[in-house]
């Protein structure tokens, strides 16, 4: 068995591995071309498409710029059928475990006890990524939610994932933590329609409203509600204008990925270089490749 630093991929390349501590949730890896950034790692969560490859295609030169490495969980509909609550169905393992599994093996390689991440997550994936920050804080340095479905607003009078009261079965739910986090919400336009991957019911409209649009509106609100009775820095809502829900078409023609850098560069107090994507250009792969 070659040891784990000889199966990583290359400067400037990605290659899907599995670890044989967490054998159910395979993971796309990609190493910047100049790393020199070990104690942080950007995760980019898939949605319900699953397809973790297209991540780490789209996400490859935000880890170039910001000289880390960058890391797509691959989970599952066999192993994690609700990856997107993170609650564990009968006989199967908990998304946020695994990839508290893979943090800890991943500071043991790069040798960076203190690594936190860059958590991103779109659809699915920022469903995911917002509920693993609320029972996880301590783990994530900057917080990236687009287009999710819907949320677990931060009521603690409404039971858990709608709310956060009687999260069963999962770490507590740590909100003042959570509030403290750099948060960057993103959203298109025109993502209102209400198809069959959307969550509809009548008690979540009413709480919620009608679409992912609204969704992310008023979910950003209640946050933002409560950092500012703490004087904690408030979440950022950007409209991604004339988008639907397209993760591609978000990054590139909705230039998505250049506000997600902008917004890392400024969670850690860099200087923030703006940087200009022709709109369509497709800048996805361009600057990384698969290793053999």
């Amino acid at each position: 068995m070659p040891k784990i630093s000889e199966r990583l991929p290359g400067a400037g390349q990605f290659r899907r591995l599995i670890f044989p501590a967490i054998p159910a949730m395979p993971v796309w890896l990609y190493q910047p071309v100049t790393l020199v950034n070990k104690q942080r790692i950007i995760v980019a969560v898939h949605g319900i498409s699953r397809d973790s490859e297209e991540q780490v295609r789209e996400y490859c030169h935000l880890a170039d710029r910001l000289g880390c490495w960058l890391v797509a969980p691959e989970f599952s509909a066999q192993a994690y059928p609700r990856y997107q609550q993170l609650a564990r169905a009968s006989g199967y393992p908990r998304a946020d475990l695994a990839l508290n599994s893979f943090l800890a093996l991943w500071r043991g390689v790069v040798s960076q006890p203190g690594l936190k991440m860059y958590l991103a997550g779109y659809s699915g994936g920022a469903q995911f990524a917002h509920r693993y920050a609320m029972h996880h804080p301590q783990q994530v340095a900057a917080l990236v939610l687009s287009s999710a479905g819907w949320y677990s607003f931060p009521d603690r009078k409404r039971d858990y994932p709608c709310g956060i009261a009687n999260s069963v079965g999962l770490n507590r739910v740590r909100l003042n933590e959570l509030l403290q986090l750099p948060m960057l919400v993103t959203v298109g336009e025109q993502d209102l329609a209400r198809d069959g991957s959307l969550r509809i019911s009548v008690t979540l409209d009413q709480q919620q409203g009608s679409n992912r649009f609204e969704r992310a509106v008023n979910w950003s609100q209640a946050v933002r509600k409560l950092q500012l009775k703490k004087s904690y820095r408030p979440v950022q809502l950007t409209v991604l204008g004339g988008q639907s829900h397209s993760f591609i078409n978000n990054m590139q023609q909705g230039r998505m990925a250049e506000l997600i850098l902008n917004f890392l560069q400024q969670s850690e107090g860099e200087r923030n270089e703006k940087i200009s994507y022709p709109v369509g250009s497709g800048n996805a792969g361009k600057y990384c490749r698969m290793s053999g």
